[in-house]
C-alpha cells in the first residue's frame, strides 16, 4: 500500500544535518509532508565556521558516488511506500539531486550546486528545477545556467541574492526571497 502523502527527501550541504535541514524539514512537516533527511557524512554536522574542513571531510571520506548510491538507495526502499517523492537539495546536496535526476523521482529541487557544472552530461528525465544565486564567489552561475536551459525537463532561476539566502542561519538569508521560493515548491509539489 502505498502513502498519498508527498515524501521529500532533504540532501545537506558539506556542514550535514544541522540547524538548517532541520529548519526545512519543519517547514516541510507543516506543509504536511513526510521528510527524510539523511546524514550523508554519518557524524554530527560542522560547524559554519568549519568551511574548509566540512568540504575535505565530504570529498575524502564521502564523495558525489558514495553519496548518491546513498541517495538512490533511500528512493528504491521509499518507492514502496510512497507514489510521489521529491529532492530537495542544497549545495552538495543539489549537485547529488541533480546527479539523482535520471531517476524516477517526482521532481527535484536544486539549490546553488556548483559542481553541476561537473555532470553537464545529464539529462534529467523528471522535471529538475535549479536555483542559482547571482553572487557565487567561486564561479560564474550564469554560464551554467546557459547550458542547463538546453536541456528537456530542466526549469532554471538565477536568484539576485547571494549563496546562502535560503539558509536562515546564514548572514546571508533574506527570508522574503527564501520564503517565496519555498511556498513556489511547496505549491508544485501539492499541484
Amino acid at each position: 500500500m502505498t502513502i498519498k502523502k508527498p515524501l521529500v527527501i532533504l540532501l545537506h550541504e558539506i556542514y550535514g544535518v544541522n540547524d538548517h535541514m532541520e529548519y526545512y524539514k519543519s517547514v516541510f512537516n507543516d506543509a504536511e509532508f513526510d521528510v527524510i533527511v539523511p546524514n550523508l557524512l554519518d557524524r554530527k554536522p560542522f560547524h559554519y565556521s568549519k568551511e574548509a574542513e566540512a568540504y575535505t571531510y565530504f570529498m575524502l571520506e564521502v564523495g558525489f558516488e558514495k553519496a548518491q548510491l546513498i541517495v538512490e538507495q533511500i528512493i528504491n526502499e521509499q518507492k514502496q511506500f510512497y507514489e510521489d517523492i521529491y529532492l530537495v537539495g542544497f549545495s552538495i546536496g543539489a549537485t547529488l539531486a541533480w546527479l539523482c535526476s535520471e531517476k524516477s523521482v517526482s521532481a527535484i529541487f536544486a539549490f546553488y550546486g556548483s559542481r553541476i557544472r561537473q555532470y553537464l552530461h545529464i539529462k534529467p528525465k523528471v522535471p529538475t528545477v535549479v536555483y542559482f544565486a547571482k553572487n557565487e564567489e567561486s564561479f560564474n552561475p550564469q554560464i551554467i545556467l546557459e547550458q542547463l536551459q538546453q536541456k528537456d525537463q530542466v526549469y532554471t532561476h538565477l536568484v539576485n541574492k547571494s549563496h546562502g539566502y535560503m539558509n536562515p542561519f546564514d548572514k546571508k538569508y533574506d527570508k522574503l526571497a527564501a520564503d517565496e521560493t519555498t511556498n513556489e515548491i511547496v505549491r508544485w509539489i501539492k499541484l
